[in-house]
């Protein structure tokens, strides 16, 4: 199970394509999951999310997006 820290992670190397300046604890624990990997190019170092950590969100977000409706 991720921790909200590592939720807030994985949401953050979706949303950015800011390279890393440091790699943390977050990230680190990411990549043992699958759910992330580094790029390299002539910018440095880039995370990105791979296919597992990609579907891993569109479940996350797409249970969210059936609560948005206002229904009960």
């Amino acid at each position: 199970m991720l921790s909200h820290h590592e939720l807030a992670a994985l949401l953050l190397i979706r949303d950015t394509n800011a390279p890393l300046q440091t790699l943390d604890s977050d990230f680190l624990a990411l990549a043992r999951y699958h759910l992330v990997e580094m790029d390299e190019d002539e910018d440095g170092y880039a995370p990105r999310l791979t296919m597992r950590g990609e579907e891993l969100l569109r479940r996350l977000t797409q249970g969210s997006q059936h609560n948005e409706g206002g229904g009960r």
